[in-house]
């Protein structure tokens, strides 16, 4: 039985997950940590709640660079289906955080925002966000805020990391 903690992809997605720490510790944001059986993965990354107790929402970390040859980035279709689950049972609001190693840079959006409907003509082709192909939901660079800058230290050891196949790299320019 192998060991959730040990996979790569368990160590690339923590290291996401310290780096968004970080930036939301910085704003005054706590970002609690849920602690399941350590050897799975947990319903969502972060319950996040302002110190003045006055905005409440769940962080979602994906680490993970956008396509090189589309305009977008996306994460499991599935996943999506249950964040949507969480917000609207719940009301919470899910914020979707992508860290991008190959530009040095955090950037995301609330997941109300980053749905919204919108058309991208892109190399004379028209793309119609949300985009699903192979069970994966895609959604436009230009629905994201740039958060934070990654250090080139820790960029490295992200892309040291990296278990990404051909047909998903990606640059931010697409």
């Amino acid at each position: 039985m192998n060991n959730f903690q040990e996979l790569t992809t368990t160590k690339k997605g923590n290291l996401g997950e310290y780096i968004v720490d970080k930036y939301l510790l910085g704003k005054n944001i706590i970002p609690y940590i849920p602690h399941p059986d350590n050897n799975t993965a947990h319903p969502f990354d972060r319950l996040c709640a302002s110190r003045d107790k006055k905005n409440v929402f769940i962080a979602e970390v994906k680490t993970k660079a956008s396509r090189n040859y589309y305009p977008d980035t996306g994460f499991d279709l599935r996943s999506y289906k249950q964040y949507k689950f969480i917000e609207n049972k719940y009301g919470v609001e899910i914020w979707i955080f992508f860290v991008d190693e190959n530009i040095n840079k955090v950037y995301g959006n609330k997941l109300s925002k980053l749905e919204t409907p919108i058309e991208i003509i892109h190399k004379g082709k028209t793309l119609k966000y949300p985009l699903t192909q192979n069970n994966i939901i895609f959604f436009p660079l230009e629905y994201m805020i740039n958060i934070c800058d990654i250090d080139e230290k820790i960029s490295q050891e992200l892309k040291n990391l990296s278990t990404r196949n051909y047909e998903y790299l990606g640059g931010f320019n697409g």
